[in-house]
């Protein structure tokens, strides 16, 4: 009898145990915003239309990974995203192309407006990019299936 009431014991703290590793686990993974795997085209910059150039683009990946061009160079880096807060970090890794004139000032404005930039809203085919008074810096589109085929995927 002393036995089977050790073994339930043992066994009720063997399942206590899983079950705060489990909720600890839980706490401390990265949760996956709603850019994560997005793509967008820039078809904004501060309500006026960009200059054409080669890959007017900004992408998330896991974690806040991005990529982004707007007409010349490409950049990479890590937002920190926190639900719809979202902040470019001040170092960015890019190329460092020539650029035909015009595409290099369109591509400062848009640093420039990435570092202003404090949160973001999603409608069902535009990322809006905000400063902290709420004001639209970027916008960035996407075609309408794209948006319905990650709806439905889930």
């Amino acid at each position: 009898m002393q036995t089977t009431r050790r073994a339930f014991i043992a066994a009720i703290m063997i399942s206590a145990s899983a079950i705060v590793i489990g909720v600890q686990t839980r706490a401390t993974e990265v949760g996956h915003s709603a850019l994560t795997e997005t793509d967008w085209t820039l078809s904004q910059i501060e309500g006026a239309e960009p200059l054409e150039g080669r890959g007017l683009d900004l992408s998330f990946a896991e974690d806040g990974q991005f990529g982004t061009s707007a007409g010349c160079n490409r950049f990479m880096g890590e937002a920190e995203i926190d639900g719809e807060a979202i902040s470019f970090p001040d170092k960015i890794a890019g190329t460092m192309m020539a650029c035909p004139e015009g595409l290099a000032e369109q591509e400062e404005t848009v640093l420039a407006l990435l570092a202003r930039v404090t949160s973001y809203q999603i409608e069902p085919t535009a990322l809006i990019l905000l400063d902290e008074e709420g004001t639209e810096l970027l916008r960035y589109s996407r075609d309408a299936e794209e948006e319905s085929l990650l709806e439905t995927g889930g």
